[in-house]
């Protein structure tokens, strides 16, 4: 055990810096060839060969139809029009990235913020149902960190009023309920694939559904809007999936299943770490479900802990331990929706202001995971140091 941390003069605990994301990607030379082939053919996008295939190796793993996209932004986009969409109130997190009410703004649609649960960081359904007015259409859920909703429970809030129950999965790729992978619950759900997400392509996303109609316009959507002979049946946008990140997918979904134990072991073994130390509360997943982690949030309570969110997370990054504040701020005190900066979201804004979300790898080792525990440990044992030296 070290007698000092780098805060007050020590050397740092990592030697090389512990980012909050470390990608993983396939060496070249596994799709080089074929996307030599590509490059030749002039065809390196638009539904070309490497896409279909690996849209239909998404649907066999995930067992669920799969459309690929260039970004799960776009995804989640076309997710919401294809479902109908166009306007009304659409409930929604708070404590999610802001992609996710945007997304409900770009089609005419209003979302209304609901709070978490304290335990599951994820959308509260009592709160969901105390929201639902007369002008209420779906509820969008995200799965915050890869942890996944309570599918059962908001689909359930959902069919009894009649309206669409729609999941931002972009960080749950990976994640299983029951053992099974999530990609098919309720009415459609999208992924991200995007460098920062355990499953990367670069850029890249896909969206899932067992509804045909909900596809088929999900395609034209992606496409321009455009339907048969080029007529566009609705203002779409443009959506697909290049070659090069497709090919890329296919070479991730060959190992993908070892990361995501490396990562499940991973936050297991910090976890379990992190939680004997006082002052530090972690999420308990609902239900059966084995989380992707895309990161493992810890929320810090100052009093017991001995220092607040802010100060830690600098004296983390003395020792080259970088975390980030996800998702702070909550969406709900954003610039870009003042009109509910009055709101009170009582779970949602004590996980917003006190959170660091930890990077959790597809390569991560032991030796990192217990050094994370270490210097969380250390941080709260020089607490008062700490306070005193930043006077």
């Amino acid at each position: 055990m070290r007698d000092d941390i780098a805060l007050l003069g020590g050397a740092p605990l990592f030697e090389r810096p512990l980012n909050i994301v470390r990608p993983s990607f396939p060496v070249v030379e596994t799709f080089l060839a074929p996307f030599r082939a590509a490059l030749a053919s002039g065809q390196v996008t638009n539904g070309s060969q490497w896409v279909v295939k690996f849209e239909r190796m998404l649907s066999e793993y995930l067992g669920v139809p799969a459309l690929a996209f260039c970004n799960g932004q776009l995804a989640l986009m076309t997710m919401l029009r294809a479902a109908g969409i166009e306007g009304g109130e659409v409930i929604v997190p708070s404590f999610t990235f802001a992609a996710t009410p945007h997304a409900v703004r770009w089609c005419g649609a209003k979302p209304v913020f609901a709070d978490i649960g304290a335990k599951s960081m994820c959308l509260d359904p009592g709160d969901v149902e105390r929201k639902i007015t007369s002008r209420t259409v779906a509820i969008l859920g995200v799965d915050a960190y890869g942890i996944a909703c309570d599918y059962d429970s908001l689909v359930e809030v959902g069919r009894r009023y009649g309206l669409k129950v729609l999941f931002d999965s972009a960080a749950s790729f990976g994640t299983r309920v029951g053992g099974r992978l999530v990609g098919g619950h309720a009415d459609a759900q999208i992924f991200s694939f995007h460098a920062t997400k355990a499953f990367p392509t670069m850029e890249g996303g896909c969206l899932c559904s067992n509804d045909g109609e909900l596809l088929e316009r999900a395609k034209a959507i992606r496409n321009f809007g455009q339907g048969a002979m080029g007529d566009c049946v609705e203002p779409g946008l443009n959506g697909k999936m290049t070659e090069i990140c497709a090919l890329l997918g296919l070479e991730q979904l060959i190992n993908f299943d070892d990361h995501a134990a490396v990562r499940r072991r991973a936050a297991t073994r910090m976890a379990s770490g992190l939680r004997q130390i006082p002052g530090l509360m972690l999420p308990q997943p609902a239900g059966d479900q084995e989380p992707i982690w895309l990161y493992l949030p810890v929320v810090v309570d100052r009093d017991a802990f001995g220092i607040d969110r802010d100060t830690l997370a600098a004296a983390l990054e003395k020792d080259n331990l970088f975390v980030r504040k996800y998702y702070s701020p909550p969406c709900h005190h954003m610039s870009a929706y003042r009109e509910t900066e009055q709101l009170w979201l009582p779970q949602t804004e004590a996980a917003a202001y006190n959170v660091i979300a930890l990077p959790v790898y597809n390569d991560m080792t032991d030796r990192e995971c217990d050094g994370v525990v270490q210097l969380f440990g250390e941080m709260h044992r020089a607490a008062p140091r700490i306070v005193r030296g930043s006077r």
